[in-house]
């Protein structure tokens, strides 16, 4: 969050629904880890890449990062933001071991694709003055959720897709909720004191 590499632009010369890729960038490998990469249509946060290939997650459309992907760019100009993405995905799991400084991935991460209960946009809030900002975010259980589960902890990350970008932090639920039938609602407001 103190920075880190400058941005970087060109034109891509392939691209898929998880790449870009452009010829003879000499980019350092895994040097833009965590960055923004967009074509000014779509942007998507970079997972991995090689001195060619830029890996990201999926392509977002920026008006709504939590909902359907964007579609897959052409061979357009492009651009790598400076920093990196925002960390503002919730992710669950039932697994209640204390958090670990160390911890990279969320262990146990409730990922049922179709589920309810999956990764989801969490909404920011900032009280201008204050000290803490706050992520909340909404789950309801459905038909292809397992159940019943009980709720531990949440995982805070830069990408929308499970097993991939960056952890934030993680933190133990002040109390666990268990959710036993479909259209089960849980609410965590996660505040971050600053």
């Amino acid at each position: 969050m103190g920075g880190d590499v400058a941005g970087f632009a060109g034109t891509a010369t392939a691209t898929s629904t998880t790449s870009l890729t452009m010829t003879a960038a000499g980019w350092t490998t895994d040097a833009f880890i965590g960055h923004v990469i967009t074509t000014g249509v779509v942007y998507g946060v970079i997972t991995t890449n090689s001195a060619t290939v830029a890996t990201v997650d999926r392509w977002y459309v920026p008006a709504t990062p939590g909902g359907t992907a964007g579609t897959t760019p052409g061979n357009v100009a492009f651009a790598i933001l400076p920093g990196q993405a925002p960390y503002w995905y919730m992710a669950l799991t039932a697994n209640s071991s204390a958090a670990v400084a160390t911890d990279t991935t969320l262990t146990g991460e409730i990922a049922t694709a179709g589920g309810g209960l999956i990764r989801k946009l969490a909404t920011y809030a900032h009280t201008t003055g204050a000290s803490s900002y706050s992520l909340a975010a909404t789950y309801t259980a459905n038909g292809s959720d397992t159940l019943s589960v009980i709720v531990a902890k949440i995982g805070i990350f830069n990408t929308l897709t499970g097993a991939t970008g960056r952890m934030q932090f993680e933190t133990l639920l002040s109390a666990t909720a268990t959710l036993t039938a479909s259209g089960d609602q849980l609410t965590v407001t996660d505040t971050v004191s600053m």
